[in-house]
Order: C-alpha cells, then structure tokens, then sequence
C-alpha cells in the first residue's frame, strides 16, 4: 500500500469512452484531467488493451509523464504505476490455461492470440491478426505453438472475427459453458473476445487501486461504454455510462452522461463528480 494523498480516482476506458472515435482525446477532456490532477487526484486509464499498446496510446495523448496516472492493462491483470514506470499487481493466464482454451479456438476456428511483454504471440498470421496489431500499434510474432511459447503468463487471451462478430458471441457462449469457475469471459466489444485469470476483471483494478492509493471506494469514479466495462460500473462510488454505451452498462451504471465519448463525455464526468 502506497501512502497517497489522493482525494479521488477516476477510473476511464478509453475506446469509445475516453478518447474519440478517431483515437483524440478532446480539448475540453484534456483541460478537465489536466485539473482533475492538478487538484490532488488521481486518473486510471482501465483498459482490455495490451500494456504496450496502451502505454503507446497514452504517450500519444500527452497523458504520460504526469504524477497520479496509472493504467490498468488486460482488464486489470496488470496494474502500473506510468510515472514510476512500475508495476503494482500483475496475473496471467499460464501454459495450461492457454492450452485448453487454444483446443476450444481450434475446435471452433477462431482466431485466438496471447501476449508476451513486448508483442502478440498467435499461431495464424491472418486478416484478424495484422487489422488488431495495426489499431493496437503493437508487433506480432507467428510461433506454432501458443501455450508453448508463453513463457511467462500472458495478461489474457484474445479471439477476433472482424468479419463476422456473431462468431465471437457464439464463441463467448461456449466458452463461457466450458470455462466455468476457471476463467472469466467476456466481450470488450462485438469483435472481440477477453479471456483472464478468474476473479480478474475492471472492478478489481477498482478495488486494487483504491486500497493501494488509501483512497475510500465513495471517491472512486468510473466510466466506460462496453461490457467489460460492468464490473468497474458497479464497484466504483460513482459509476458512469457514456451515451454511446451500451443498454446493459447505462442500465448498472449510477449516471448516463448527455454527451457521447465524440462530445467530451469525460469532462462532463468530471464536472459532476470530480
């Protein structure tokens, strides 16, 4: 546990939520975390999203190199600490893990990947593959056999079908059947498909953080957009749905925002809570 002096966290996906749709964070979002910060608080950008590419992403926004901004990477399999450059918790899934859900991608045929520190790992380069590392701007490495080549445990597993996403949610159904009490499933959005350690989701990285920054759980905020975003909903003092979310979270969630994630719906967040 860390001695903080942090008043509040806000706790913020980015796609869809955080940032626009085109990946800019708005200038009225900026001036709002910029006094978010310079106010004694703290910002945890809470993500599905690789370390890597995350910390690429943040860089890009001018959201690193600040004093109280953390990132919670994988759904919250790997909490960091940005200006230390440190990690507070870290939990993945190992060889055995990746193996018994690679026999389920390959009974179903889905593309599925893994992660090490530095790149994706998969066993099939194909469409799915190069159009995520392009968006996630991080590298690949094609290996021929996934849970072999984990050689530590991997944040999460991914399965992609940009083509055809009620593929994923036919996917999401049996895995969940199969995985039951082991791992949790779920979408972070209708592409894709999260898989992470049991007991692993964004309301941990809530509840995590806050107790490590001593930070009482009414002072947390949350916003997201997806399903994913759910757990960190309901676990945060003050858990909030964008308008462009969808119906399930809006209907968890304490505040639904009037303005979507292309209209500065953070700042509007952070008018009301911060």
């Amino acid at each position: 546990m860390q001695n903080s002096s942090y008043k509040k966290i806000l706790f913020s996906d980015i796609d869809e939520t955080l940032v626009t749709t085109d990946k800019r964070l708005t200038d009225e979002n900026r001036s709002a975390i910029m006094h978010f910060l310079d106010t004694g608080n703290a910002l945890a950008v809470s993500t599905g999203r690789a370390l890597a590419g995350a910390l690429h992403l943040m860089e890009h926004l001018g959201l690193t190199g600040r004093k109280g901004v953390y990132l919670c990477a994988y759904n919250g399999s790997q909490i960091y600490d940005v200006y230390a450059g440190r990690t507070l918790y870290r939990r993945g899934l190992d060889a055995e893990d990746v193996r018994l859900v690679n026999r389920c991608a390959k009974e179903y045929g889905i593309h599925l990947q893994a992660y090490s520190d530095t790149a994706v790992l998969t066993e099939t380069d194909d469409d799915n593959l190069r159009q995520y590392c392009e968006i996630q701007h991080l590298p690949f490495e094609i290996v021929p056999d996934l849970a072999d080549a984990v050689k530590l445990p991997t944040g999460k597993l991914l399965a992609i079908d940009f083509s055809d996403p009620s593929r994923v949610q036919t996917f999401c159904t049996l895995l969940r059947g199969r995985l039951s009490g082991k791992m949790n499933v779920f979408l972070s959005n209708e592409f894709l498909l999260e898989i992470v350690p049991n007991g692993i989701d964004k309301g941990f990285s809530v509840s995590f953080l806050a107790k490590e920054l001593s930070v009482p759980i009414e002072n947390t905020i949350s916003a997201g957009d997806q399903e994913n975003d759910i757990p960190m909903i309901i676990a945060a003092g003050h858990g909030c749905a964008v308008s462009n979310g969808i119906q399930a979270l809006k209907d968890a969630a304490d505040y639904v925002t009037e303005h979507d994630n292309n209209h500065s719906a953070i700042a509007e967040i952070l008018r009301k809570f911060g």
